[in-house]
């Protein structure tokens, strides 16, 4: 039976057992709200696109979290552009803009150009980007390693990896490079600050 039809939804009769592939349907509905407001923002998503999405009912989702603004307030986006970067540290600037640049050439969204977007499109743009600003500090300078006050190098990262999103995908600049001539362009700008990050966090 699929997760898909009505006897197959974790909703179906109002429960809150297992979503898809056994996943509890309240880790499915923050998986799916998390994705979908990542690649849409907040206005862009329904609450019966995440119910959709983790193979519930709406009448679930609301029982569960109420409303969107709470859902969205718990829910958190996709960060599948800073996981599995297992590369060394002399790697990761390229590493980091080499993602951006495959997911243009998949037609995938790029989550780094999304950020603006979600912050502005949030019920509470201040909260949301308190949040948004700590959710990506703390996991560039997890990667970098950095101590220092103000987490100035993961800063700096944030801010090149946002600007680069933004410009790849929103204003389609660098349309005419050779994909591994910019990878190693842009890659070294990034790896210049976890670099001096490197030095001066030893």
């Amino acid at each position: 039976m699929s997760a898909g039809s009505p006897a197959g939804r974790a909703g179906g009769s109002g429960g809150a057992g297992a979503g898809r592939d056994g996943v509890s349907s309240r880790d499915a509905i923050l998986d799916s709200a998390g994705r979908l407001f990542g690649e849409r923002g907040y206005r862009g998503v329904t609450v019966r696109d995440i119910a959709s999405g983790a193979g519930v009912s709406a009448a679930l989702v609301m029982k569960l979290y109420s409303s969107k603004e709470k859902l969205f307030a718990q829910a958190k986006p996709d960060e599948s552009l800073l996981s599995d970067l297992d590369v060394p540290a002399a790697e990761l600037g390229s590493a980091l803009v080499f993602r951006v640049l495959m997911r243009r050439e998949r037609g995938l969204k790029e989550p780094w150009a999304m950020l603006p977007f979600i912050i502005q499109d949030s019920p509470t743009p201040d909260d949301a980007r308190a949040e948004t600003r700590e959710r990506y500090l703390s996991s560039i300078a997890g990667l970098l390693k950095d101590t220092t006050p103000e987490r100035r190098y993961a800063s700096t990262v944030v801010a090149l990896m946002t600007g680069f999103g933004e410009a790849v995908r929103t204003l389609g600049m660098f349309e005419g490079w050779d994909f591994d001539e910019l990878v190693a362009h842009y890659g070294a700008i990034v790896q210049a600050q976890i670099d001096a990050c490197r030095a001066a966090c030893p």
